[in-house]
């Protein structure tokens, strides 16, 4: 009943989880299995609570009933002392002074007796009245087993108490037994019959005693082992209950746990994609860099070479003109860049390539350091050569317009594109010393390109690393499950050493009874001997008397009935001499079983003390080889934990390089950033370059509708020529010489041609490059619709995790009802226990009332 009435209470508070279980969706489910989760908790915790108060209802009725058995036993006592009272007040009416100091005596024993009892009584009650106080208070595990050992202490003083409280009657009654014997001694020879007449009987009374003393200490030892054996039980159930909320956080630290490491797991695997993808891009992108800038040399070259090739063109009259004030201006130039600071210096070499090289600094350096700076060196002194070419080429194209424009008309065609060129010229240079920055930038740091590698291996290494601690882990659980189980043996070996040794205090105690039990019986003995020799000699000097007596008293003549009365009287004396002999050797042969019969129990008793001294002495070595083995395991623990804190050291270096690797990570992205802004600006002049290639399509069609004018204008030429030979004969150089020159245009204009097409494969080239990078943005939003995917399966496997936990919960509940069954069936079995007391207790009321009706009848028949 109470288990159904436990469910129904814990369906109730519960009810959501259920109806959700039973009628809602998952989304239910998971938003109420954390609520199911804590209110189960909360329930576990009510019924421990629970238990702990019945167990306290339990303690106060076992108080209750020791209160009942104990003033039982004491009116038991008293009843039986008071009758013994009453019999010999009512029999032996000459003896009231003894009677009556016996029972000044008795009154006074039996007041300090109540008296004592009643204060040990009350400083128990208040003992438990406290102890429940504080019980009630702090409800904690460790509060609950400090009680648990509190009622053991107190069950032991009980017992030390009760041990004192029957010694102390023994004492009393032994005492009661001497002052009688001693009584009956001083006693006349005349009333020798009736004294011993009443000694049987008290005899009689005092072994009744003894029995219902017996009877009682042996009532209230199993009533103490019982209660040892609630209170083993009741401590092995504290420690299941301990164990099942030690496994039940463990269960859900290991549950949060897996839950943060595929959490971890996951962010670290996206972590690596990302980088992995972005390594990827940036190489490409590096690539593509690379790809543009060699280009973009190309185009420079081939630039200077049109140009070049077009004032090689202008005759030799031109061309040692130009060779001699190129060269003198050459001179001059690099005579003003070489003197311009007067110490022969270039201007920009002061902050960029050292004179010389220092030794110590060399010498520190490494292998690669050394590589890595002269190559910096190498790539600052190219980008000072390429300026310098950039300088005298702007110079070169100033000079070759001075020397058109010196011309005059051939150079009409080419003035409109002045003015791009020099533009291109000037801007090319600056785009390729941007690129080779970023270049060098990335020569700087070439272990970038293989940090994905080194990652990949630390990653592998860390797993590696978190397997072995993993398995040293276990391995420590399992060491320390071996400990608690050698440990759980030792106090089990501890307790069956003190359970023989209570045995062995057991069997000594009851040597030391059977001892003075046989002191007592021979001091009885030698007692009845010597009543037995006085009261011989009694009958012998009162008979000597009366036959004294009769000889003086009677005359001669009846002297023969005399002899006849004497002869029988010497008979009947002869015949109480062989009783009293008989008796006597009956006395001997009793003593001498009983003494025969002690000296087996004691040996006996003696075998079994050797036999436990053995079992001891295997128990000692038992227990010095569980400690040496407890030694060995505590020594392998500390090893393990010393490889464990070695182990730690190594996930704290791995744990610092992977913080020094995110570290250059987002140092990589900041560049990363960088070089797209730069892409960007690149973009833009690639765009820039598009609108002034498009300009220069029209210009190059304006030149072709030009130089379809001039063949025309030649054409018309050729007819006046074929008109006016003697001017054709005339002017043969001139045409010659014009001929030639539109045949460079011819060649020029298909170089721009060819130019042009270069500039469409490149405009083609980036629309891919856009496309490309309009598919990484593609994939990127791919990668995020995944990403939502994993982690709406990540919160449905969650929620399956929740109601798995939510299923164990329920059986944690179930054994939660199993427990409080079996604590209503240890409650029925105490209630069965209480009513066998009481019934014991009923039946040694009667047989005491009708030991009392008997003793009382017998006083009547007499």
């Amino acid at each position: 009943m109470g288990s159904s009435e436990v469910l129904e209470n814990w369906v109730v508070r519960n009810g959501n989880g259920v109806k959700s279980c039973g009628d809602e969706d998952r989304e239910g489910m998971a938003n109420g299995g954390f609520e199911q989760m804590v209110n189960g908790a909360k329930e576990n915790e009510n019924l421990g609570d629970e238990i702990l108060e019945d167990f306290e209802t339990y303690w106060e009725d076992v108080n209750d009933r020791l209160m009942v058995s104990r003033m039982v036993s004491d009116s038991v006592i008293k009843g039986i002392v008071s009758a013994v009272e009453q019999e010999a007040a009512e029999r032996l009416v000459t003896k009231d002074m003894e009677l009556a100091n016996l029972k000044e005596y008795l009154q006074f024993h039996e007041g300090s007796l109540s008296k004592t009892e009643l204060e040990s009584f009350g400083s128990l009650m208040s003992q438990d009245e406290l102890g429940s106080m504080d019980f009630r208070k702090c409800m904690t595990l460790s509060n609950v087993f400090m009680e648990h050992g509190k009622m053991g202490d107190f069950l032991d003083g009980l017992r030390s108490m009760e041990k004192d409280e029957f010694k102390k009657l023994k004492k009393s009654i032994d005492e009661l037994r001497g002052s009688n014997s001693v009584t009956n001694k001083s006693s006349r020879s005349e009333m020798v019959k009736l004294e011993g007449i009443l000694q049987e009987k008290e005899s009689g009374i005092w072994v009744q005693l003894d029995k219902t003393l017996d009877n009682i200490r042996m009532m209230v030892d199993t009533f103490f082992k019982r209660m040892d054996v609630m209170l083993q039980l009741s401590k092995t159930s504290l420690h299941q209950w301990q164990e099942e909320h030690l496994i039940k956080v463990e269960l859900e630290s290991v549950v949060m746990r897996s839950v943060i490491r595929t959490v971890q797991e996951e962010f670290e695997y996206k972590l690596w994609d990302q980088y992995a993808q972005l390594c990827g891009d940036r190489n490409e992108k590096l690539n593509a860099i690379s790809s543009l800038r060699t280009e973009l040399d190309a185009v420079l070259k081939s630039l200077s070479s049109s140009e070049n090739g077009h004032v090689t063109s202008h005759g030799l009259h031109d061309a040692d003109f130009f060779t001699r004030k190129t060269s003198s201006e050459y001179v001059t130039s690099t005579k003003s860049v070489w003197d311009g600071n007067g110490n022969g210096k270039l201007e920009d070499s002061k902050t960029d390539i050292p004179e010389n090289f220092d030794a110590v600094t060399l010498k520190h350096m490494s292998k690669d350091e050394m590589v890595t700076y002269f190559n910096n060196i190498m790539t600052k002194m190219r980008r000072h050569h390429e300026s310098i070419l950039q300088k005298k080429t702007d110079e070169y194209f100033v000079l070759r317009a001075e020397y058109l424009n010196l011309r005059g008309g051939s150079a009409v065609p080419h003035k409109k594109d002045k003015g791009e060129s020099d533009i291109l010229r000037k801007k090319i240079p600056e785009i390729i010393f941007k690129l080779d920055d970023i270049l060098v930038e990335n020569e700087k740091h070439p272990a970038f390109t293989q940090e994905t590698l080194s990652f990949g291996n630390l990653k592998d290494r860390l797993d590696n690393l978190l397997s072995e601690n993993h398995q040293l882990r276990d391995l420590l659980k399992d060491k320390k499950n071996e400990v608690k189980s050698l440990l759980s043996q030792v106090s089990d070996a501890t307790e069956k050493r003190l359970q023989h040794s209570l045995a062995e205090a057991d069997m000594l105690k009851q040597i030391g009874d059977l001892n003075l039990a046989m002191e007592e019986s021979l001091i009885e003995a030698s007692v009845r001997e010597d009543v037995y020799t006085c009261f011989l000699r009694d009958l012998n000097d009162g008979e000597r008397n009366e036959v004294e007596e009769l000889n003086f008293g009677f005359d001669m003549p009846n002297e023969s009935n005399d002899t006849n009365a004497g002869s029988t009287k010497k008979i009947e004396i002869e015949d109480l001499e062989m009783e009293c002999l008989i008796m006597q050797e009956i006395c001997g042969v009793i003593s001498g079983e009983g003494i025969k019969e002690a000296k087996d129990m004691l040996k006996e008793l003696h075998w079994e003390h050797l036999n436990e001294k053995e079992i001891r002495t295997s128990l000692d070595t038992k227990v010095i080889e569980m400690e040496n083995k407890l030694k060995f395991e505590v020594e392998e623990k500390d090893r393990l934990k010393q490889r464990v804190s070695v182990l730690d050291t190594l996930v704290n270096e791995k744990e610092k390089l992977a913080t020094d690797a995110s570290a250059a990570l987002a140092k990589e992205r900041d560049q990363f950033e960088q070089v797209r802004q730069e892409l960007n600006a690149a973009k833009e002049f690639a765009s820039q370059q598009q609108t002034l290639a498009s300009g220069c399509n029209k210009e190059v069609n304006v030149v072709k509708g030009q130089l379809a004018e001039a063949v025309e204008r030649i054409e018309v030429l050729k007819e006046e020529a074929a008109q006016l030979n003697i001017s054709l004969e005339e002017k043969a150089e001139e045409l010659k010489e014009a001929n030639h020159r539109a045949n460079m245009v011819l060649a020029i204009s298909e170089e721009r041609q060819t130019l042009l097409s270069s500039l469409e494969s490149k405009e083609i080239e980036l629309r891919k490059q856009v496309e490309t990078i309009i598919g990484n943005i593609n994939e990127s939003s791919k990668m995020i619709a995944d990403f939502e995917c994993r982690v709406t399966g990540r919160l449905r496997t969650n929620n399956v995790r929740f109601e798995h936990s939510y299923s164990q919960l329920d059986c944690l509940v179930k054994k939660a009802n199993l427990l409080r069954r079996t604590t209503l069936l240890y409650q029925q079995r105490l209630e069965k226990r209480c009513s066998d007391l009481k019934l014991a207790e009923a039946e040694a009321i009667t047989q005491n009332s009708s030991f009392f009706i008997f003793l009382f009848l017998q006083i009547i028949s007499n």
